[in-house]
């Protein structure tokens, strides 16, 4: 059974897209709100800041900033609190001492782990609302737009 909003299926790319756009809007509210019960508690910022240092450990302040579209004194900012907050650890790299890598501590490492943890549970809780035919081709359409959205990026580059 094919679901779709009042109007039925979209007739134009602009109505994929406007579809697209607003189911985008309420999993970014979801996602967001997953954040809520998980402690410390942090701004959206230092949730990105955390993301982009665990898969870049090491990475100096400069290009995290730049990777979480912060300014450098804000994204400073929130590096020193999520250093105040024992979540990141500012180190010298290996390559040059006077240059200083940014890493998650274990403490960091554990709170996004919870943090993911409950976003997956809330997409879960979605997900099992949805009939399983349908939650089949949600996947696939994703992988396929996951494809499409870093072609769109990497133009932009």
């Amino acid at each position: 059974m094919q679901r779709h909003s009042a109007e039925g299926p979209p007739k134009t790319l602009r109505e994929a897209a406007e579809q697209l756009a607003a189911a985008g809007e309420a999993i970014t509210a979801l996602m967001r709100d997953a954040a809520a019960p998980v402690e410390p508690r942090l701004s959206p910022g230092g949730l990105r800041v955390l993301s982009v240092v665990s898969v870049r450990p090491g990475r100096n302040l400069t290009t995290v900033a730049a990777a979480v579209g912060l300014g450098l004194p804000r994204a400073s900012r929130v590096c020193a609190a999520l250093e105040s907050a024992g979540l990141l650890l500012r180190r010298p790299t290996a390559g040059d001492r006077r240059e200083i890598g940014l890493r998650l501590s274990p403490e960091g490492e554990a709170f996004l782990e919870r943090f993911r943890a409950t976003r997956v549970d809330r997409m879960a809780a979605v997900l099992r609302r949805m009939p399983t035919d349908e939650r089949g081709a949600l996947v696939a359409a994703l992988g396929e737009l996951a494809v499409a959205v870093a072609a769109v990026g990497s133009e932009g580059s």
